[in-house]
């Protein structure tokens, strides 16, 4: 069995050690999609991906045939979303570039700017999210929309510090080959900061359940609470529509585990 430990190897980008993982702990995910294909739809595109990653997402929203630009900070993850493109045809369609949402300028005049999947998460300080959401607003159109999801923190979770010493399953992850990737976690949480410290182990099962190789990742999400949100998107010059408990439109409860956001840049 390989054990790979080696979790931000010297002048590898953030989320570089991720892109040959990523598909593969993720294979399962699509409960989004629909989703941004709807706030594609909404605003008529053309589309901007901040924290695209291997283009999931935008690559979806390509299929279906609007122009998509995706930015990620990892260019080895830029790397594998082109390669995904150029083999599904879409690379007309679907155009991925190394940047950092923070500043990265791609020309303006998007209907649709979007941070799927909890992307948003990643920038840890305050100021770092004003200047994501600002230079969102900068990249839209007048009108235009900006769409995100982020967690819905769980106190009760984050602050149980049985996780920080002992992990916790996730998820099983089937894979195509026949294979099985088993996802556990661990978390740290900084309730000053507002910033989770998670460690995912990922095992890689072959199809006679035999351990391969086990792999650790370890990555920092800063949580931002509903209110907090909604000040954040109005001193960064949006105006709220709708925020969800989850992606079908569900109102906002104490079971909520995602927050689901859609604002309109304001005139």
């Amino acid at each position: 069995m390989v054990i790979d430990n080696h979790l931000m190897p010297d002048g590898e980008a953030p989320y570089d050690d991720w892109a040959d993982l990523y598909d593969k702990v993720y294979a399962y995910l699509n409960y989004d999609i629909g989703f941004y294909l709807s706030q594609a739809e909404a605003s008529a595109g053309p589309v901007l991906e901040l924290g695209c990653g291997t283009g999931r997402i935008a690559l979806s929203l390509a299929d279906a045939g609007f122009s998509v630009t995706g930015v990620d900070i990892s260019p080895r993850m830029i790397a594998k979303a082109n390669g995904k493109a150029a083999t599904l045809g879409l690379g007309s369609k679907a155009q991925f570039i190394a940047g950092d949402m923070v500043d990265f300028d791609a020309g303006g005049g998007f209907g649709l700017v979007c941070f799927p999947f909890r992307s948003f998460q990643s920038m840890l300080e305050v100021e770092d999210q004003r200047e994501a959401l600002e230079n969102a607003a900068a990249q839209l159109r007048e009108g235009g929309l900006l769409a995100l999801d982020t967690f819905a923190p769980d106190m009760e979770q984050l602050g149980d510090r049985r996780d920080e010493a002992i992990p916790f399953h996730i998820r099983d992850v089937e894979q195509p080959n026949g294979g099985n990737i088993v996802v556990w976690g661990q978390n740290l949480w900084d309730g000053l900061s507002q910033v989770n410290s998670a460690r995912l182990i990922v095992e890689e099962l072959d199809a006679n359940g035999l351990s391969v190789a086990r792999h650790f990742r370890d990555f920092d999400l800063r949580y931002t609470f509903r209110y907090e949100m909604e000040h954040l998107l109005e001193l960064s010059g949006f105006t709220l529509e709708a925020v969800y408990g989850d992606f079908d439109g569900g109102e906002v409860t104490e079971q909520s585990d995602d927050l689901v956001w859609i604002a309109r840049k304001t005139s």
